[in-house]
């Protein structure tokens, strides 16, 4: 399929964009570029804004990574600049060589002492060159690994620091690591390395021809291609833009391809759907057909004119037609070794402008990703921290007192007139017990979200004890609230620690932990595991076999069964670790509201109804909100129910004022009781009411 670009311009109030579609992506630029052969001064206008763009990256990086190994880099440096030479040394040596044995040749008389030391300095310097190497290696691994850690620690930082409105936005961060600080520092080396290598090169031809007047001339053809090749680039890498993937065929390729990810494995062969996905897959595919999905980028670099290779390539040959001219109209002027030496030392210097070309190519392209990391690093979050400090003289010590006036709120992306909570007025008392029920959908989660501040309201106000809830430091209410959700999830790290993070301070408190997990109906669970506190559920490690038989009976064989397993428990018991999680926090004696979101849904009514009773006995002090869809267990003992519909209170009161009311809590609580009433008894009383 043809993959040449196509362009559209989209406009709107502020600029006009260019739209290149290229295979499964479009691109969008401020404005157009081409990468022509015109030295236009917008174009070298554009160059050196890009460039200095790229210098500006580049010199934060060598700041930040510079204090991390001070003596190994310069180690690196130095021996970087020293590779740049060496090609130039050993042609040297190789033409001293040869006109060595071209003088022989001539005289008839072959100076076997000055040949044998030519020999020996080459062979000593290729020796100590690959010891050098050798040697700088090491050095290499460490510098390599000490700029990893440091730039893993950023974006680890940055992306934990991440609010749920920013997450929301839907932009994918998942590219960003490591690597590209670390390619950008191997490319600095590099374009040292070429830089030093392209002037010894010319400093060589100028010296071998210099002697027949044509030293400049030829150095200047030998610019000839590499300067073409270099202005005549494309700068896709720097130009600001937006790529977007828009193939149905690919995404839906994508998005099957996801599904090979662990935490879908078992819906999958529970579902008996992977025939379906694989021939989904397949068939989108075959609708792909040939479109390219390479990178947008180089597929936009395709897009140039024919001539400009021509020209580029052509070019390349300048140096021996001059040459060829040379030895036609005065022959006296060259010798056998000087044209060796020159034509080697030509092709030389253009592998190292082409290698002096990729590397700046590279470059560009990686400084912009370690932009991003800066980018991600300084990017400011929606939720806005406060200054009031949590507790204060304010707080009740029966728990948080919360109102909320005219709170309405629509999450991030969503559609204008869709509120996920409408016009919500409220005030919850310290010490109260309050359950919300409703429907899916009618807002119950998302006005836990609101009191936890996940999110912000869009309009209305939420006080704390008397105080906007914007105003406290979020550390600080965030550490008086604790939350249960159906949504939480176990950490990668051993069960003992997965718990104890409920309270970070005594995280190594065996006894807290121990009680803790009693509490949250764990303890039985944990006995049962071979590791006890100590097991990792799922352990993110790097281990696997490479070309050993897994069925075999040899000794890596035998070494690869013992590679660490994943532990599996189930639902329930997950939900029984992370209740644990939460009463840990409890211990802390600082939570002062605690949310509970349907925690229960793989649990079996006794498991229930102990971690219900475990959470009603750890009330004192605390202001507790349940949502739930169960009425049994605990709406008899609430102070409140609230029941929502379509993002509104529509009901507030207990169980009998609200069954007494005949609504929406009324219908809700009938239909779970139904279940468990006399068929015959159900027509009766149905048949008296009518």
């Amino acid at each position: 399929m043809d993959s040449k670009p196509t362009k559209a311009t989209s406009t709107d109030s502020s600029n006009a964009l260019e739209e290149v579609r290229v295979g499964v992506y479009r691109i969008f630029l401020e404005k157009q570029s081409h990468s022509t052969f015109d030295f236009k001064l917008d174009r070298l206008v554009s160059i050196k804004e890009k460039w200095l763009r790229s210098v500006r990256i580049v010199w934060r990086l060598l700041c930040d990574i510079f204090p991390l190994a001070p003596i190994p880099i310069l180690i690196m440096i130095v021996s970087y600049g020293w590779h740049g030479v060496q090609n130039v040394i050993l042609t040297s040596l190789e033409n001293r060589i040869l006109r060595t044995i071209e003088n022989g040749l001539s005289t008839r008389h072959f100076d076997t002492g000055a040949i044998i030391q030519a020999v020996v300095a080459r062979v000593t310097f290729v020796i100590l060159t690959t010891l050098l190497s050798s040697w700088i290696r090491s050095t290499e691994s460490l510098v390599h690994s000490r700029i990893t850690h440091f730039y893993d620690d950023m974006i680890l930082t940055a992306k934990l620091q991440m609010d749920l409105p920013m997450l929301q936005a839907n932009l994918s961060f998942d590219h960003l690591s490591s690597r590209a600080p670390v390619e950008v520092f191997s490319h600095l080396l590099r374009l040292l390395q070429s830089v030093v290598n392209s002037l010894g090169h010319l400093s060589l031809i100028f010296m071998t021809v210099r002697a027949g007047n044509h030293g400049y001339a030829f150095a200047t053809l030998c610019l000839f291609k590499p300067v073409i090749q270099l202005f005549g680039r494309d700068m896709i890498y720097s130009i600001p833009r937006v790529v977007e993937a828009v193939d149905i065929s690919f995404l839906r390729m994508y998005a099957l391809k996801g599904l090979v990810d662990s935490k879908y494995r078992r819906d999958i062969v529970s579902g008996n759907i992977t025939n379906y996905v694989i021939n989904g897959y397949r068939q989108a595919r075959k609708a792909l057909g040939d479109t390219p999905i390479e990178s947008a980028e180089a597929q936009y670099r395709l897009n140039r004119s024919p001539v400009s290779y021509i020209i580029a390539q052509t070019s390349g040959d300048l140096p021996v037609i001059y040459y060829a001219l040379i030895a036609v109209l005065n022959p006296s002027q060259i010798s056998l070794a000087s044209i060796a030496t020159v034509q080697q030392s030509s092709t030389l210097l253009q592998y190292a402008f082409f290698g002096l070309q990729y590397t700046i190519n590279a470059l560009e392209r990686d400084a912009n990703q370690v932009q991003q990391v800066y980018d991600v690093q300084a990017m400011t979050k929606t939720i806005k921290d406060g200054h009031l400090s949590y507790p204060n003289e304010k707080e009740n010590e029966k728990g948080m007192v919360f109102e909320l006036r005219n709170v309405s709120f629509s999450y991030p992306g969503s559609k204008l007139d869709t509120k996920a909570l409408d016009d919500v007025s409220l005030r919850i008392e310290a010490g109260e017990m309050i359950v919300v029920v409703g429907a899916n959908g009618s807002g119950k989660s998302t006005f836990v979200n609101i009191l936890t501040r996940l999110y912000d309201a869009t309009s209305g106000e939420v006080l704390v004890d008397g105080e906007d809830i914007k105003d406290y430091r979020l550390s600080d209410i965030r550490q008086a609230m604790g939350t249960l959700t159906q949504d939480h999830h176990l950490y990668p790290l051993s069960i003992g620690e997965n718990i104890g993070l409920g309270h970070a301070e005594r995280v190594s408190d065996v006894d807290m932990i121990a009680e803790a997990a009693k509490k949250g109906g764990a303890e039985k669970l944990i006995h049962k595991l071979p590791s006890g506190y100590d097991t990792v559920l799922e352990p993110r490690t790097i281990q696997y076999g490479a070309l050993v038989n897994e069925g075999g009976t040899g000794p890596l064989a035998e070494q690869l069964k013992k590679l660490e397993k994943k532990s599996d428990v189930s639902g329930g018991e997950r939900q029984r670790l992370i209740a644990a999680r939460t009463f840990m926090r409890l211990n802390s004696k600082k939570v002062k509201f605690l949310a509970v979101d349907e925690p229960t849904s793989a649990l079996d009514p006794e498991g229930e109804l102990e971690l219900f009773n475990n959470l009603r006995a750890a009330r004192r002090g605390k202001t507790m909100l349940f949502i739930t869809h169960r009425f049994g267990p605990l709406t008899k003992h609430a102070d409140r129910i609230i029941c929502m519909k379509d993002g509104r209170i529509v009901e507030c009161g207990n169980h009998a004022q609200l069954m007494a009311l005949k609504g929406e809590y009324c219908k809700m609580f009938n239909i779970q009781a139904q279940a468990f009433e006399d068929p015959v008894t159900s027509k009766a009383e149905a048949a008296h009411t009518q």
